[in-house]
């Protein structure tokens, strides 16, 4: 039986580490957000402007000023492997 000494299996498992390639992941997220959008309606009162987004009318036809995303909900939904890179 050869015995390896503790110093020969130090270097043996570093060299290891070293030679590991590096691989290449695609993960996906979840993270709530919430945007601000700003609409220009005609209407004859506020009441109608604001039920024609309410409704559906209008919904969509505004312009997002502001994306605020709430980083402390993200979680991981999806991790797919790509590649391994050259050393």
């Amino acid at each position: 039986m050869i015995g390896i000494s503790s110093m020969h299996l130090q270097i043996l498992l570093c060299n290891d580490i070293i030679k590991k390639k590096m691989k290449v992941f695609r993960i996906t997220t979840e993270v709530k957000s919430t945007k601000t959008i700003q609409y220009i309606i005609e209407a004859n009162s506020q009441e109608e402007a604001e039920l024609k987004i309410i409704e559906g009318e209008e919904r969509g036809e505004g312009e997002e000023v502001d994306d605020e995303i709430e980083w402390g909900t993200e979680i991981l939904t999806k991790t797919k492997f790509i590649e391994d890179l050259e050393e």
